[in-house]
């Protein structure tokens, strides 16, 4: 038990930090989110017969305490109803949240008919062009991929006859919804557009079939899908075999629980000694062999998320 306990408390921690912001633009109060996590982690202690590795199980309770800490969230929305309760003060994408419920509101015949929905495209209008700007889509190409965005949100899906705004929680996560959907088209229409650049005497003039030539790489932009960035217990899901249980026991201490820095390594006795260096090893080259392992194991992770 005694070589579990930091782990644990480190565990637990970082579930209460996720407890607090579940999702951007979330914002729980410390009480509560202490109650969630607390919640979580005794849901999936009770699930387990056996104790996993260390690293899956900080990813299921990471996992478990965003599903739950959305939950309550929702349900405290309801009742009586708030919107905007437990909204981050500090975000200020859009002036308020809508009645995500409403939105939700599905009839056989109408389809989503709350009138709710009139309040939506005024909201996500101008964060979908500030990030199509950026990919060089303005005038109507934006207003129309706006649209097919909306029209997308409401669409069910051939495989499981859902529409996508059904999936949502809580009305903060329609934002990172519209900007994966607009990532994507976004793609599309550059490729679209460079098909028929590359077409004979096609165009609206000499110079855009000859210049600007096509460059994938462009369709990056980090500062438009920071919030789009893989968890940890998807990227732990994703690349588990990828590392062994000590780079991700260093991995989620550096930069999951924040418990550790490289200084605390290097000045570490018993982390140098497991790295084969010998007591008295100069500071300089303990730092170069704890450097080592992080880049080590932060390779392998870009490897395997970016084949």
């Amino acid at each position: 038990m005694s070589d579990l306990r930091p782990f644990l408390q480190s565990t637990w921690h970082a579930c209460c930090r996720r407890a607090r912001r579940p999702v951007e633009g979330v914002l729980v109060d410390p009480a509560l989110a202490a109650r969630i996590a607390e919640r979580a982690l005794r849901n999936l202690s009770i699930e387990l017969s056996t104790p996993p590795p260390q690293p899956r199980f900080l990813a299921s309770a990471l996992e478990e305490t965003t599903r739950h800490a959305a939950g309550t969230v929702a349900a405290e929305r309801r009742e009586p109803p708030d919107p905007q309760r437990h909204h981050d003060p500090a975000d200020t994408r859009y002036p308020a949240n809508l009645d995500l419920d409403r939105l939700q509101r599905h009839d056989p015949q109408r389809g989503f008919h709350d009138p709710e929905w009139n309040h939506l495209p005024p909201l996500l209008k101008p964060l979908a062009f500030a990030q199509l700007a950026k990919k060089d889509i303005l005038g109507p190409d934006a207003e129309d991929l706006f649209l097919e965005i909306l029209t997308e949100m409401a669409r069910e899906r051939s495989s499981d006859r859902r529409a996508p705004i059904t999936d949502l929680t809580v009305f903060e996560e329609i934002v990172p919804l519209q900007s994966r959907m607009l990532q994507f088209r976004s793609i599309d229409w550059h490729r679209r557009r460079s098909a028929i650049r590359n077409q004979t005497n096609t165009g609206p003039s000499f110079d855009a079939l000859s210049d600007d030539p096509d460059r994938p790489m462009q369709f990056a932009d980090p500062a438009t899908a920071a919030h789009a960035w893989p968890r940890f217990e998807h990227i732990h899901a994703q690349c588990e075999e990828a590392l062994t249980p000590a780079e991700w026991t260093l991995v989620f201490e550096l930069y999951v629980a924040q418990t550790v820095t490289i200084q605390d390594l290097v000045d570490d006795e018993n982390h140098c000694a497991s790295l084969g260096l010998k007591p008295g090893t100069s500071a300089s080259t303990r730092r170069r062999a704890v450097n080592a392992v992080i880049e080590t194991a932060l390779e392998k992770l870009r490897e395997c998320l970016l084949p």
